[in-house]
């Protein structure tokens, strides 16, 4: 499911090194179309809240959206609607493919 404004996953150039809830990720300003991620890979995306712009993981924010991650690893488990963010750290910019050579577990 993706908005009509949502980039595909090929086109996004802006990603950075990233980690959210304990798990290595990339981040991205962008609402990509999770239905073009490459295969093995996961995204969420991140809905601000409580004066914070980094309160929930979501698989599509309705509202308050405030960036994607994306990871090797689910980001939520399977059913969950949502999952608090309880700490998360945004690095320096990599390209997907550097990224994924170096995070390939």
């Amino acid at each position: 499911m993706a908005y009509e404004s949502s980039i595909p996953f090929a086109d996004i150039r802006d990603f950075r090194e990233a980690e959210i809830n304990g798990i290595s990720a990339l981040f991205t300003m962008c609402r990509l179309d999770s239905e073009t991620l490459p295969a093995d890979f996961h995204s969420c995306e991140v809905m601000g809240g409580r004066g914070s712009d980094f309160q929930w993981l979501v698989p599509l924010a309705l509202a308050n959206f405030s960036g994607t991650f994306v990871s090797r690893q689910p980001l939520l488990r399977e059913g969950q609607a949502y999952a608090e963010i309880r700490r998360y750290g945004i690095y320096d910019a990599t390209a997907f493919d550097e990224w994924s050579e170096n995070n390939n577990s």
